[in-house]
């Protein structure tokens, strides 16, 4: 009965003991990166949802998104009056989840239960999984979804006997993941490569394994049909040429060789972000006679995600790429286990040089994913402007247009201007960073003496529109928020009211009068 007990006590404090350590370590700092663009597009179209449900319930699928992170975001929005709060704490829960779904994951390959927890633990505290729990945007989420159907689709080849639990489950996930996002579907080809697994594949048992993961991606498929109830399903795919080269264009017009000519330049985010004891201990397990096939498996299936993102891809972020994440954490903690297994398990026959060299490496690879991990984790806490970012990343979250430097400053800067008069905001562009950035913060406020408005001018800001200046009239005061290498108006220097800069020498946020523009 004691033993019992002391069981029970270990299977709780353990699991919450490591969700302790997770949320302690993603909540500081939480607000410490300004609002990225995406964030807030995404916020505010809760905020309108939460409005004017009616309207706006879909209103994502016009900017070619599916709702299901955005309406999850809306119930959060009623909690926090700090709505960037809020949406940054949808994904800290979610990456909770993502944790405990990775230790099944483990398990379900066969790893024992520190492999699991190892897992788990790289989970909470690697690059690439700590930011993207930290930020509102839905990569975290789709992850999760993908974990989930990885996991159904881990079950179902492993059974003998076909049951309908796993097969309804992995296909409400597949369904989930696609109401997330559509790179979703980029994750279904595994469902070809994980039968192969078993030591023998007999045909009859590949399409014993295979034909009830295709009733769950049926399920699946069923399931994100079911947007077309709105009219607005047509426009979830006509953004797709903004980020994707056409088919005709890669296939027939010789455009991968520059698409693939990319490869390079996505190992180094993986690189980055896994840090490279991860990656080397992924590809370790290819030499692991106890996970030799499992590490293929998940080889394979990181390549069959990433493949079409690096084939089609005009325009590819490491955010993209994060679902693979999965399959090299995985492999790397199975390697763990399978190298520690075959030189210190109690039936090994190596000898003490061999024990010792292994050893040593097997802590230099761990040391090495802890070290980088906690630096990158210091820096995102107190100070993300010095965050290793990789180029691309450090361009969209701290240097460019997207990112949101300034934008606290300038909200606090309209507001003080409204306690002594009523002030119109024009600004760069007509939806992201600029004006939703400012918009969501007045959200549910006293702005009867404030009018915020995109004016749809992107780079250079030529002019101001006329269906701003004829409102701005009624205003006593009129200002322009825009990017200082998009300021395309000529104003003495004294209109420059405010300027609040990016790190790196990076363009700064500006605060123009217009007020003589828009009254003349």
């Amino acid at each position: 009965m004691e033993k019992i007990i002391e069981m029970k006590k270990r299977n709780f404090l353990l699991p919450a003991t490591l969700a302790l350590f997770y949320l302690a370590t993603h909540l500081l700092g939480l607000l410490k990166l300004p609002v990225f663009a995406d964030e807030s597009i995404y916020i505010r179209w809760a905020q309108l949802i939460t409005d004017d449900w009616k309207q706006y319930l879909f209103f994502p699928l016009n900017d070619g998104k599916t709702p299901l992170f955005i309406w999850t975001l809306v119930p959060f929005q009623q909690f926090f009056a700090y709505p960037l709060l809020t949406a940054r704490l949808v994904s800290v829960v979610v990456g909770l989840v993502q944790v405990f779904v990775i230790g099944l994951i483990i398990k379900n390959l066969g790893g024992r239960s520190k492999t699991q927890w190892l897992g788990m633990l790289w989970t909470t505290i690697l690059p690439f999984w700590y930011f993207a729990h930290r930020i509102a945007l839905m990569d975290g989420m789709l992850t999760l979804w993908i974990s989930l159907f990885v996991l159904g689709v881990i079950k179902i080849t492993q059974q003998r006997k076909i049951t309908l639990n796993w097969i309804f489950f992995s296909g409400v996930f597949l369904g989930l993941g696609l109401w997330t996002k559509l790179p979703t579907l980029f994750a279904v080809p595994i469902v070809f490569v994980w039968p192969l697994r078993q030591k023998e594949v007999r045909l009859k048992f590949y399409f014993h394994a295979v034909i009830p993961q295709i009733i769950a991606i049926c399920i699946g498929m069923f399931l994100f049909a079911t947007l077309r109830i709105t009219p607005s399903f047509g426009q979830l795919f006509h953004r797709g040429n903004d980020f994707t080269y056409p088919i005709a264009d890669v296939l027939l017009h010789g455009k991968w060789m520059t698409t693939l000519g990319n490869i390079p330049t996505y190992l180094t985010f993986f690189v980055a972000y896994l840090t490279p004891a991860i990656l080397i201990l992924s590809f370790a397990g290819l030499f692991s006679r106890q996970f030799r096939r499992t590490t293929v498996c998940l080889l394979l299936s990181a390549a069959l995600f990433c493949f079409p993102i690096v084939l089609f891809g005009k325009v590819v972020y490491p955010r993209y790429l994060f679902p693979a994440s999965i399959f090299f954490t995985s492999a790397a903690a199975l390697a763990f286990q399978g190298w520690y297994d075959r030189y210190f398990s109690a039936r090994t026959n190596q000898n003490i040089q061999s024990k010792f060299i292994v050893g040593l490496i097997l802590a230099l690879l761990l040391a090495q994913t802890v070290v980088s991990s906690l630096q990158f984790m210091t820096f995102a806490a107190t100070d993300p402007n010095s965050l290793p970012l990789v180029a691309a990343d450090r361009e969209q979250y701290l240097e460019e247009w997207s990112s949101g430097h300034g934008i606290l400053e300038t909200v606090a800067f309209i507001q003080q201007q409204a306690q002594n008069h009523s002030i119109a905001v024009a600004t760069e562009g007509r939806f992201g960073t600029l004006p939703d950035g400012l918009l969501l913060y007045f959200h549910h406020q006293d702005v009867h003496n404030i009018y915020i408005e995109g004016t749809g001018e992107y780079a250079p800001v030529k002019d101001i529109p006329d269906f701003f200046t004829q409102r701005a009239k009624s205003f006593q005061q009129s200002i322009l928020v825009v990017n200082s290498h998009r300021m395309g108006i000529t104003l003495p220097k004294q209109n420059l009211l405010a300027e609040y800069c990016r790190p790196d020498h990076a363009p700064c946020l500006q605060i123009w009068d217009i007020t003589s523009l828009v009254k003349k």
